[in-house]
């Protein structure tokens, strides 16, 4: 556990937020639509299907377990149904509006999303919580590598102009909020601090995943200042989970 004394103040040059789990617990409308999907298919195990594929595109779920419907249209269409149809059965994490919309008042675009999910779905979440999209806002079809790979947060911070700097990290600090172990994964990969968001594992779990620090849920974080000289913002964690001993180090 970490000796860091509450609250933690860490600056940022840019936040790439996962959508699933993450800004919205969508989980239980996601299952539902599974669960219809794999009625009439004897050959498709739903229940296994939740059980791994958090975090995954829903097509390369589809192109594993049922690839006869591996089409792009056709995935696109069945997310795109799934605010409409199952999303009386979610929520947004809590705090996760406020903290959007205060990243949406910076004077600089600082924050950018990057989900596994369409953009049909991801949009419409975005709609129905009243959140302003980011101007990168990363969907499935605008990668050909999905998480656990790097590309879709490499494209985020690239995007926002926060490349990797390998020669001095600290000219490139960037921070993922994440909730399942696919986008840890990749959010490591792609060079950047983890902020787990303890919706959807627990705090052992997102540990062991590798997480830089721990959250209940985003209640526990607000903005401090940006500061233009610097180009970084600063996120005050109140209270937290877990903090590595190294959090402050980049």
């Amino acid at each position: 556990m970490s000796s860091i004394t509450k609250p933690v103040s860490l600056k940022v040059n840019a936040c790439l937020f996962d959508v699933d789990g993450t800004i919205i617990i969508s989980q239980p409308a996601i299952a539902a639509m599974w669960r219809d999907f794999g009625k009439d298919k004897p050959d498709f195990d739903a229940e296994h299907v939740i059980h791994i594929s958090h975090g995954w595109r829903t097509y390369d779920a589809i192109a594993k377990f049922a690839p006869e419907f591996a089409n792009e249209e056709f995935v696109a269409k069945l997310e795109g149904e799934i605010p409409a149809k199952y999303g009386e059965h979610s929520i947004q994490v809590p705090g996760a509006v406020k903290l959007c919309k205060e990243l949406n008042t910076l004077p600089k675009e600082k924050w950018a999303v990057a989900t596994s999910g369409t953009f049909e779905m991801a949009s419409q979440w975005f709609k129905l919580l009243g959140i302003d999209r980011p101007e990168y806002f990363i969907t499935a079809s605008d990668v050909q590598n999905g998480k656990p790979h790097p590309e879709p947060y490499l494209k985020g911070r690239n995007g926002l102009g926060y490349p990797i700097n390998e020669k001095d990290p600290s000219k490139s600090k960037v921070v993922v909020f994440e909730d399942a172990p696919a986008g840890i994964a990749a959010g490591k990969a792609a060079g950047c601090k983890i902020i787990g968001i303890a919706t959807t594992f627990d705090l052992d779990f997102l540990k062991e995943k590798g997480c830089d620090i721990i959250v209940k849920n985003h209640e526990s974080i607000r903005l401090g200042d940006y500061n233009a000289e610097t180009d970084e913002v600063e996120l005050i964690f109140d209270d937290y989970l877990y903090a590595k001993d190294d959090l402050l180090q980049w």
